[in-house]
């Protein structure tokens, strides 16, 4: 057994039912006074006169009472909507002291009063956080729901080298970034350097992704770097109070008069390791120090000659498409010292071996910068995860503090140190990659 049920019919509007119930109120007016005037046998005159002094001010003070009721609601309608649009600044004007009317048009008021003052109040919570994006040092930039760049910090700026206001609407993948599963960058470098994190915000109804782009190297070198300071001063401490009483002790018995010659060389020998031991533990002080760099403009082909001229022995290949470098020339032929010296030593007795040294420019989308290259073809290298650990080496008479000292010195010129095996022939290639203040100049 199923129950029928009646459709149920629509309420009609306001403004309908009015004038639905003004007809029929007329109507039967109309016909009652018809009525009565035929019984009465009225003239025609007459009856043209009741109905010009009696029905037309009657429709006429219909429509008054009707444009007065219904008036107040469009009002009411315009202020809703304007509160709607989040303006708050509309107001109408109520006619009425008492009633619903009065009471409705209250409560709207007092409404938009509530709402505009949480605006105001979301609105300086807003500014305040768009104000500590500015302060932070981390890259952050917002897209829009079309992936379009809406707001950025002086950081993010930094990054892509130029106020991200000129940026502005610009498309996400246009600066090296793209929304696949998540937020990635176009450029598989950028990834190795660089993490990703991001959320999702909602302001004015829309959408909004927010980017935060975290520098990993960075990170993991000041990890790293805090914890061999900490390991080295312990040890530095340690290594010093003991050897300073054995060396002052060896060198008091090496003073005196002694009749055993083997006695007198092997207190010697004490003392002169002692000293090496204590000039090692202070040059090995240095890789984790913050250095002072003192940076110029240098020539290039000054750079170089003054570096190749310490290894006669060996043969170059130069190639050199930079004029000048901004950096400390004093700290870089240093570092490039020493990647000669292992690239040297790497190649072995092998006559025929060369270093090559080349130095060009390289402009990508956030920097420009110059590229120092050191290849030799040698043997490569056999473990590339310690390769920039300090004490860590592959040679019998290896420290393991060259790399580490020119990794150091690089990043603190804001730079980067890489050092890979050759993919087409023997060897390995030292990368230098130097930020440049303004543009390269290019020989």
């Amino acid at each position: 057994m199923t129950l029928k049920t009646k459709p149920i019919k629509k309420n009609q509007a306001l403004e309908v039912q009015l004038k639905l119930a003004f007809s029929v109120f007329w109507g039967l007016l109309f016909g009652l006074s018809l009525w009565l005037m035929s019984l009465l046998s009225l003239t025609v005159l007459m009856k043209w006169t009741v109905f010009v002094c009696f029905f037309i001010p009657l429709s006429l003070a219909f429509l008054y009472f009707y444009k007065k009721i219904i008036t107040p609601f469009y009002s009411l309608t315009s202020l809703v909507e304007a509160i709607r649009l989040e303006d708050y600044s509309l107001r109408i004007k109520d006619n009425y002291h008492s009633g619903v009317l009065h009471a409705l048009s209250q409560e709207i008021a007092e409404l938009s009063d509530d709402l505009q003052q949480r605006k105001q109040a979301y609105d300086q919570h807003t500014l305040l956080i768009y104000h500590l994006i500015e302060q932070l040092e981390t890259p952050i930039v917002i897209f829009n729901n079309q992936l379009q760049l809406s707001h950025a910090n002086a950081a993010f700026s930094k990054y892509i080298e130029q106020p991200w206001q000129a940026k502005r609407l610009t498309n996400s993948e246009s600066l090296g970034l793209v929304f696949k599963n998540g937020w990635q960058f176009t450029e598989k470098e950028q990834s190795e350097r660089w993490q990703i994190k991001h959320s999702q915000f909602v302001e004015h109804e829309k959408t909004y992704h927010l980017v935060i782009l975290s520098n990993v190297e960075e990170l993991l070198r000041v990890n790293q770097q805090k914890s061999w300071q900490q390991i080295i001063r312990v040890l530095s401490h340690e290594i010093r109070n003991s050897l300073t009483p054995i060396k002052s002790l060896a060198q008091t018995l090496v003073s005196q008069e002694l009749a055993d010659t083997k006695s007198k060389q092997a207190l010697q020998v004490i003392v002169d390791r002692s000293i090496s031991l204590q000039e090692f533990v202070n040059r090995y002080g240095d890789i984790t120090k913050n250095i002072t760099i003192n940076k110029s403009w240098f020539n290039t082909a000054d750079f170089i000659k003054t570096v190749t001229v310490l290894f006669p022995q060996s043969n170059f290949s130069l190639d050199n498409k930079v004029e000048s470098i901004w950096g400390d020339v004093v700290l870089l032929k240093q570092v490039l010292i020493n990647l000669i010296k292992n690239g040297v030593e790497a190649n072995g007795q092998n006559s025929e071996s060369c270093i090559a040294i080349t130095i060009s420019s390289q402009h990508s989308r956030n920097e420009k910068s110059v590229v120092i290259e050191v290849t030799d073809n040698g043997q490569g290298i056999v473990n590339r995860e310690n390769l920039f650990v300090p004490f860590y080496t592959t040679k019998k008479q290896g420290q393991g503090i060259g790399l580490s000292l020119s990794k150091n010195i690089i990043e603190q010129h804001g730079g980067r140190l890489t050092l890979v095996n050759n993919v087409d022939k023997q060897g390995a290639t030292a990368k230098i990659y130097l930020s440049q203040k303004g543009d390269v100049q290019i020989s």
